[in-house]
């Protein structure tokens, strides 16, 4: 086995939303800083340039179309998510949907970008204030560059914007068609999403029209195209990929993390790293995974499990998805930029059943798939007009996609496994359902986005629902809370019984509001940032003095 020579001052194991931030902010104010990520750094090449298909030539008909296809199914084959016997968990059919990217930026390789601040009614509940987190998400929405407009709405506060995309004819139909509404509480508005907008620069915005199958030219936020070239070559910071992480050791017979064992899965090896401080940044499943693999003598059943509170609470946004064909635009040539897609965020709230309301978010997309979605409700058409007709609705086609809360059950939780992966790693299990009251938000979510459909020219709609992981927000199992009954983390994001043992990841959120996460991991991530750096000045005049 072998071990660093040299202790760093953080150990930050993982790069996506929270790691990224974390390293870039650390390494910066000059501490010694390592990260480890479990794959590798991609390739720049690994997008390729591809400009929206069908302009004038396909329409997206080739001769490997099939018909019919899940419109939907898209999003979540693609070859950089971790198969079961490499992964977290084992994937089983029919289970909680866990997705992984094991590379330098994680899941941010095939983030949408969207980037929403909670509100300080999202916060209630939280062991922080709302106004707590202000500064830091004005701090992540410069340093990754978010785009949209300042509309005052207090559900969704505004934040530090460059200008977005226009709108397009598809955009402008379903603005006209939440207006026709007429409750004054649905919006629809620019989407905030972290990219960057601006012309005549090597990142400016390419509008491929979908975000989610890798930006060819980092126009989307990750770490690996943004912040880590500002590092990478400081003498204080240092990365390491294909390092996968077996668990954390103590320190003897105290409180602190002493080391980390990690795995290179190129050599085989194993390793051991000191440092000051360790923060996993993983995600909320993989976090209790290793918390879990860590147990020892003194934790038998996991670090920070003393009140059997790691992995409880897993929570993920249940969503509706509707998509059709707009009639008003039948016919239609493409003489607008296309843009990344998804350019509106749509809000509202609903009642259920037993009279009470709940709120919701979601986004109008309108983009040019390699694969036309509406195709698979062509298979009975005959042949001989299938392609004339797919060129007729080419540009016409929008799709809703509309979240509510997650919904915080202590049954609802990550465990370890009986299953191993490739590696010989113990893998966690999920144990996940579906209560009525979502079922009762889900349907309800549907009416209005049939709604407006309705309202905005709609064919026939295509409708599916889900709420078994394919959101890919995945909080709370390692949840922020005042005292160690009711969560594993403090107000700082420390361990609870750990000196030197943070999480800084999904996890840490306690209650999943409707709203998209990961701007908020990250502003979590710059607030870590302050907290460490002034902990690390401490220790140093400590030591300056002894």
């Amino acid at each position: 086995m072998g071990e660093s020579a040299e202790t760093f001052d953080v150990c930050v194991v993982g790069t996506g939303a929270g790691g990224g931030v974390l390293a870039y902010r650390l390494a910066k104010a000059g501490l010694r800083v390592l990260s480890l990520e479990q794959g590798p750094l991609l390739g720049a090449d690994q997008f390729k340039t591809i400009m929206p298909p069908g302009l004038g030539t396909t329409f997206g008909v080739g001769p490997e179309t099939v018909w019919p296809t899940d419109p939907h199914d898209s999003l979540f084959i693609h070859p950089l998510f971790a198969r079961a016997d490499t992964g977290s968990t084992p994937r089983e059919p029919g289970q909680f949907n866990h997705y992984q990217i094991h590379a330098v930026s994680g899941l941010q390789n095939l983030w949408n970008g969207v980037s929403v601040r909670f509100s300080g009614k999202d916060l209630q509940g939280w062991p922080i204030q709302g106004g707590e987190l202000d500064a830091h998400y004005s701090d992540v929405e410069r340093l990754v560059t978010v785009c949209g407009h300042r509309d005052g709405l207090s559900d969704l506060p505004d934040g530090e914007f460059i200008e977005p995309k226009p709108f397009r004819p598809a955009d402008e139909l379903i603005i006209k068609a939440v207006k026709a509404l007429g409750d004054g509480y649905s919006h629809a508005i620019a989407n905030r999403k972290a990219i960057n907008t601006r012309p005549g620069m090597s990142s400016s915005c390419v509008s491929t029209g979908i975000c989610t199958s890798g930006c060819p030219v980092g126009s989307v936020y990750k770490f690996s195209a943004r912040l880590l070239p500002e590092i990478e070559s400081l003498p204080n910071y240092e990365l390491r990929g294909n390092a996968k992480v077996m668990r954390l050791i103590r320190d003897g017979n105290t409180q602190r993390i002493g080391a980390v064992e990690y795995l290179d899965t190129a050599t085989g090896q194993t390793h051991l790293v000191r440092a000051a401080t360790v923060v996993l940044a993983t995600g909320a499943v993989e976090t209790p995974r290793i918390l879990f693999n860590s147990a020892d003598d003194k934790d038998p059943n996991g670090l920070g499990n003393h009140h059997d509170q790691l992995g409880r609470g897993l929570q993920d946004n249940p969503k509706v998805v509707l998509s059709t064909s707009l009639y008003k635009l039948w016919g239609s040539r493409l003489d607008y930029d296309i843009g990344y897609g998804d350019l509106l965020i749509l809000m509202s709230r609903e009642k259920l059943p037993d009279g009470s309301e709940f709120p919701f978010i979601g986004h109008a997309i309108h983009g040019i798939p390699d694969y036309p979605h509406y195709l698979g409700q062509m298979a009975l058409i005959p042949p001989a007009i299938k392609e004339k007709l797919a060129r007729h609705l080419f540009y016409s086609y929008v799709t809703l996609g509309l979240f509510c809360a997650g919904e915080r059950l202590s049954e609802n939780r990550v465990k370890p496994g009986h299953s191993h992966d490739r590696y010989g790693v113990r893998q966690v299990d999920i144990d996940f359902s579906t209560t009525q009251n979502t079922h009762e938000q889900m349907d309800a979510m549907m009416r209005w986005g049939t709604r407006v459909l309705k309202k905005a020219s709609c064919t026939r709609i295509y409708k599916t629902r889900d709420c078994s992981g394919t959101g890919i927000h995945y909080a709370g199992t390692t949840a922020m809370a005042n005292d160690e009954t009711r969560g594993v983390v403090d107000a700082n994001l420390k361990v609870f019984g750990y000196e030197n043992l943070y999480v800084c990841d999904g996890g840490v959120i306690p209650l999943l509001p409707d709203k998209h996460l990961t701007l908020t991991i990250m502003a979590l991530s710059n607030r870590l940032a302050s907290h460490l750096e002034a902990k690390h000045a401490r220790r140093k005049d400590r030591l300056q003095t002894v």
